[in-house]
């Protein structure tokens, strides 16, 4: 009798969340080059989704310039620390506030009403926590951190000390802030050669350090950059900032040394140059702070003991500066971005736009079919789509997260506009099938013409079967199943045993030809008369279903009776 077609039901997927690790940097330690490596690993392996580390470049002793990326967004900041040996405390805080900021994330919650899942979806932090490992690992263990051709060459830099408590520079005697090129002509002070500290260099960014940062700067186009130096609790921000930069920068130097209780430094007419900031305040137009954490200790590193009130003092500044970050960021491009997410989600809509055509507008059978305007609609969606995927493809990360349910939402309604149009396209081929094998049983032709338009039949019918089970909702696939299944489904059954038999017959003939024992014979018209019988019980049992749709065939009857003699 009728199959019975499966439904098929969705189930939601459930989404892998992250949650907070228990990793935390220790800050009671001389937090060294290695150190710091093994923490980057650690932080990266508890955050995978929120935390990246990359090398951005090697150091002139070949060690490797790691950046770490905090956040989702498509605004950008820059945190650097260590561009001075002596003051690797930075280093610490920096990753610090890694490991916090991620915690705060995972947790949802605020650093001193900063929430940090927020800002970091919308602006992504950029760490370089040590910009000078060559010179923080000379400063910590000496020469011996350096290859042997090289260290009677910066014992002589030292002048012969083997205590290196008080370097500032690079391991090759260059000072890493006096580096940039921002009036790097006029900076004052300069040995003239290489030392422990202030030789600015034979050329401004010379050293490979200095290249990694400009490079690395140049490719992630921060909004905003803090510099973290040691000692004296004090904040440069200015440097030949003139008009409304000049009113910005302050305003959000006044801010932070509110947090921080740092004091504001106002240089005179002439500043010396060279630092990072002087240079990115030069170059690119933004906001830019050096902070000196630490009360003053003199030309050494910050004691350990100290670290527990400059986190207190610095905690929240990253996070402030991402959120303001992402402000000049949607003041410089985010607005263009905008436009161009929403045009992408104006591309979307004939796409969504399609959902009733499959769902609703399907109130009986009369209405599975595609209508001209779903057809011009779906054709019109096609281009649509590929123009919105198209221009998602060319946004920041951020916004193609911010477009990427949208478009998927508007693929899984086409999808299923395409298996409708596909299932209505099937069943009207289904419904020809039926036709040409209906046309035989009026006429009552049983022949081989008679079996091929059956099995024509059969095979359409599966395959709007599989077409019908892909349909979306219950109620759409029981009228299809009305429309297409069920009349095809009595047109087969009308005829299936007459068509088993006729074949059965024909095989008889082929066995006596080929003189098969005449058992086998008389076991095949056995099967043939329990065909007979089952023939006469379907078309019974289908009527008592759907009254008059069996019809008896006696003009097929006629037929097999007379193959049925020609061969007893």
């Amino acid at each position: 009798m009728i199959a019975v077609f499966v439904m098929f039901a969705s189930f939601p997927v459930m989404e892998k969340r992250a949650s907070a690790a228990s990793f935390s940097v220790n800050a009671n330690q001389v937090y060294s080059y290695d150190v710091m490596k093994k923490d980057l690993e650690a932080l990266a392996a508890s955050y995978p989704q929120l935390i990246h580390y990359k090398s951005v470049g090697k150091s002139e002793y070949g060690r490797e310039l790691y950046a770490v990326s905090v956040g989702k967004g498509p605004a950008s900041v820059f945190v650097n620390g260590s561009h001075h040996a002596r003051e690797w405390m930075t280093t610490t805080l920096t990753m610090k506030m890694m490991e916090q900021y991620a915690k705060a994330y995972y947790g949802n919650t605020s650093i001193n009403g900063l929430p940090a899942k927020s800002i970091l979806d919308q602006t992504t932090i950029w760490f370089m926590p040590m910009v000078n490992p060559d010179g923080v690992s000379l400063q910590q263990y000496g020469v011996k951190s350096l290859p042997a051709s090289s260290q009677s060459s910066v014992l002589k830099m030292n002048g012969g000390r083997s205590d290196f408590k008080h370097w500032k520079a690079n391991a090759k005697g260059v000072d890493l802030n006096r580096q940039y090129d921002a009036k790097w002509s006029t900076i004052t002070l300069n040995p003239g050669k290489p030392a422990s500290e202030n030789f600015k260099g034979y050329s401004p960014a010379s050293s490979a350090e200095t290249k990694a940062v400009l490079q690395f700067v140049k490719g992630i186009n921060p909004d905003m950059s803090l510099s973290y130096h040691s000692s004296g609790q004090i904040l440069f921000w200015n440097f030949y900032q003139t008009g409304a930069r000049y009113t910005r920068d302050e305003n959000y130097a006044k801010q932070l040394g509110r947090m921080t209780g740092y004091r504001l430094v106002y240089p005179g007419p002439n500043p010396s140059g060279g630092g990072f900031t002087d240079w990115f305040l030069l170059s690119y137009k933004r906001p830019a702070f050096t902070l000196e954490i630490s009360p003053f200790v003199g030309d050494t590193s910050v004691p350990l003991k100290n670290f527990s009130k400059v986190w207190e003092e610095n905690k929240d500044v990253g996070l402030y500066a991402a959120k303001e970050g992402y402000k000049l960021y949607q003041q410089r491009a985010g607005s263009a971005y905008d436009q161009q997410l929403a045009q992408v989600n104006s591309y979307l809509q004939s796409s969504l736009r399609l959902k009733p055509y499959y769902t609703e507008n399907i109130k009986s059978q009369a209405y599975v079919y595609v209508s001209s305007s779903m057809k011009k609609l779906y054709d019109q969606s096609d281009y649509e789509m590929k123009k919105a995927e198209q221009l998602a493809s060319g946004l920041p990360a951020y916004y193609k997260d911010k477009a990427a349910p949208s478009i998927n939402r508007a693929k899984q309604i086409r999808l299923q506009a395409a298996r409708f149009i596909d299932a209505v396209k099937t069943g009207d081929l289904l419904n020809k099938e039926r036709g040409d094998l209906q046309s035989f049983i009026s006429e009552g032709t049983l022949t081989d013409e008679t079996a091929q338009a059956y099995d024509e039949l059969s095979l359409q019918l599966k395959k709007e079967e599989a077409g019908i089970g892909k349909v979306y909702s219950d109620q759409v696939r029981r009228l299809f199943g009305q429309k297409y299944l069920v009349p095809a489904k009595i047109t087969k059954e009308t005829v299936i045993y007459e068509i088993s038999r006729y074949r059965l017959l024909q095989e008889i003939k082929n066995l006596k030809a080929q003189g098969t024992d005449p058992s086998v014979i008389n076991e095949k018209f056995a099967l043939y008369d329990r065909l007979k019988e089952r023939s006469s019980a379907v078309k019974k049992a289908g009527n008592q279903l759907y009254p008059g749709k069996y019809p008896d065939l006696p003009q097929f009857e006629t037929v097999l009776k007379q193959f049925e003699k020609s061969i007893r």
